[in-house]
């Protein structure tokens, strides 16, 4: 699938973009500057040489014109790129990574933007596109680290029910990353601000946290819905007896 990552020249988009890569996804790296992009892309392929990955340098409308698009800019740069880019994002998937933190002092606090998250912010700027909030919880120095596999529940909340599916599909493409369907869009409030919590777990302990619920039944492969159980087949009726003197 070819997905386009705006703002990916950060550490969480261009991590992105390796990981998809590195599991035969095209990935675009998307920046206001072309040649930020370039860099980006020649210093992962160089850090990655003889893996082949398929990524793409360009602005950030040739990422937007991808198959689906994910956001990965700052939080505050949330609104000013995807409307930028609008007219290219009506009608796709958008996937929205950004959380709305700060840092006070030494802890870490979130911040709730006027329409409650980044994702319905992005929502609100593009109607016409299908928003999904996810990947928020994966520490982005892990995800782009491809000589070791990253395992963690990957929280995906949407109003749309196709946005959802695309992007579980996705997930569910790096191995070790489970989708989990935490629901509506309005979700995304909480599902951001917990970011907060595991930065503030990562400073206490000195690592790096993921997320991983347990209880959550197996999955149907790619999806973020639990897998079918077989109907066990019905007994077979018994042969009716011979009528005697047949």
């Amino acid at each position: 699938m070819q997905i386009g990552i705006l703002g990916g020249t950060g550490p969480a988009g261009s991590a992105l973009a390796a990981r998809l890569a590195s599991v035969g996804h095209e990935a675009i790296i998307g920046s206001r500057s072309k040649y930020r992009a370039m860099e980006v892309v020649d210093k992962l392929q160089a850090e990655w040489k003889g893996r082949k990955l398929n990524i793409v340098a360009g602005d950030n409308a040739m990422a937007a014109a991808a198959e689906v698009v994910v956001i990965a800019t700052p939080w505050d740069g949330a609104y000013g790129t995807a409307t930028s880019v609008a007219d290219l994002l009506e009608g796709k998937v958008v996937i929205c990574m950004a959380n709305a933190l700060t840092r006070t002092g030494k802890e870490f606090q979130p911040l709730v933007p006027p329409r409650g998250s980044v994702a319905a912010t992005v929502q609100a700027a593009v109607p016409k596109c299908h928003v999904a909030a996810g990947f928020h919880h994966v520490p982005a120095k892990e995800l782009g680290d491809l000589d070791h596999p990253i395992e963690s529940d990957v929280l995906i909340c949407s109003d749309f029910p196709h946005a959802t599916e695309v992007t579980a599909g996705i997930v569910a493409s790096v191995g070790n990353l489970r989708p989990l369907d935490a629901g509506g869009l309005s979700q995304a409030t909480p599902i951001e601000s917990f970011t907060a919590v595991l930065l503030q777990l990562n400073v206490h302990y000195k690592t790096r946290v993921a997320v991983k619920f347990t209880g959550i039944p197996e999955l149907a492969p790619n999806s973020a819905e639990p897998a079918r159980k077989a109907k066990p087949a019905a007994p077979a009726k018994a042969d009716e007896p011979a009528e005697e003197g047949a």
